[in-house]
């Protein structure tokens, strides 16, 4: 049986474990139910898991308290590896959910949480390299090598494969080579997309609480407006990528979030805006990462302000050609001929960049979709289930043969 039609087999298996997932979604770095429900498969496989992570320092809990997430004391990644001995290929899903809410009714399965759902696909990812677990599990004395799963907290904290860094995902055994895959709403049903070089845009994102004076709004002298100031800071930052950057380059710079106050005729003492910024030129980011807190700086006291800003940094994703090259053969063998497609790297941002700066690394997207369905992050997002053991079937194949290729 091929690993393909492997992966069909347990079809209903890895579709469960997206639903069950689908059902409790969490959000950030601390995701204690998801970490139990994937240790627990993995335990049913025989396969031995570890946390990976621990602690979070109080000052960057503290940052993502700031820009809307809930207080996160730790991280709970989880690591396993299946077979033994050089080399190790490390293969990543991301867990965590949004915090945003999923249309009722939209699937049988629906967010049990309010206020968090998985509308980037995260939960497929899981089910994905779950199912990918079981395959190579059943493989293990076939492997040349080490597989090494990483199932990641954090990605849309920007920094959640960072912190599994840090705390030695990519040790013991060390870890030669790295892929991932990412499902695509508006990507063609059955198509799998990969970019050799610069993947993602690097991302920067800046916090910004402006501290006003508040009053009536028929007295605008006697206060400082902070809502004021958040709007003439929008604007001037836009006007950024129209004069100070060169035409040719692209960059994509807006507000997510952007308010304060409590009624129409009371201006408030406090404002909020974050912006974030995505480049794809190392110069660009550099340029802007000059310019964004001086014009910050200039536009809030030049209205005689005060602010509190916390920046926040995310690389690029970048995908290691030689190792495209290298993999795109067993990419084919499970999606067709002429259904890998080399396509324009992605505005999107992903922390996978904090893998692919250490070891080679190549990231997939999977087409679940078309171009009219809705893109990700939107309540209405749904998946094709029916791609998801191709998912898992990429993610052994990927493995198996890369260790058979790369003996030490």
């Amino acid at each position: 049986m091929s690993i393909l039609e492997a992966s069909l087999a347990i079809k209903d298996q890895i579709l469960n474990d997206r639903h069950n997932l689908h059902r409790c979604p969490e959000i950030g770095f601390n995701l204690p139910q998801t970490a139990a429900y994937v240790q627990k498969r993995l335990t049913e496989m025989g396969i031995e898991s570890q946390l990976c992570g621990g602690p979070i320092d109080k000052q960057l809990r503290d940052n993502f308290v700031f820009a809307g997430f809930p207080d996160m004391e730790a991280s709970t990644g989880v690591v396993a590896t299946i077979g033994k001995g050089e080399p190790c290929i490390l293969l990543r899903a991301d867990m965590d959910a949004l915090p945003m809410a999923e249309t009722p009714g939209l699937v049988d399965f629906t967010s049990e949480v309010p206020g968090m759902a998985h509308m980037c696909g995260h939960d497929t990812h899981t089910a994905m390299l779950l199912g990918a677990a079981k395959l190579l599990k059943d493989r293990e004395d076939e492997l040349k090598g080490t597989v090494k799963l990483m199932f990641q907290t954090g990605e849309e904290c920007g920094c959640g494969s960072r912190f599994m860094v840090e705390h030695g995902v990519l040790e013991n055994p060390h870890v030669d080579a790295a892929f991932a895959i990412h499902v695509m709403s508006n990507q063609e049903v059955g198509t799998l997309g990969y970019t050799p070089g610069i993947t993602s845009a690097a991302m920067d994102t800046f916090m910004i609480k402006i501290k006003g004076k508040g009053g009536h709004t028929s007295t605008p002298q006697l206060c400082i407006d902070p809502l004021m100031i958040a709007n003439q800071l929008y604007t001037t930052l836009n006007l950024l990528s129209c004069r100070e950057i060169d035409p040719r380059e692209t960059v994509a710079l807006s507000a997510g979030k952007c308010g304060g106050g409590t009624a129409a005729n009371v201006i408030p003492d406090t404002a909020e805006i974050q912006v974030a910024a995505r480049t794809f030129n190392r110069d660009v980011t550099n340029h802007l990462t000059k310019r964004i807190p001086e014009i910050i700086d200039h536009t809030v006291k030049m209205w005689r302000g005060d602010y509190e800003c916390i920046p926040f940094h995310t690389p690029s994703t970048y995908n290691d050609e030689s190792l495209c090259q290298e993999l795109k053969p067993f990419l084919t063998e499970i999606m067709g001929e002429g259904k890998v497609q080399q396509v324009p790297c992605m505005a999107g941002t992903e922390d996978f960049g904090y893998i692919g700066e250490k070891v080679p690394a190549m990231f997939v997207t999977l087409g679940v979709g078309g171009k009219d369905a809705a893109p990700m992050h939107n309540p209405n997002m749904v998946v094709d289930e029916d791609m998801l053991p191709y998912g898992a079937a990429l993610h052994a194949n990927v493995a198996i043969n890369w260790l058979k290729n790369n003996q030490k």
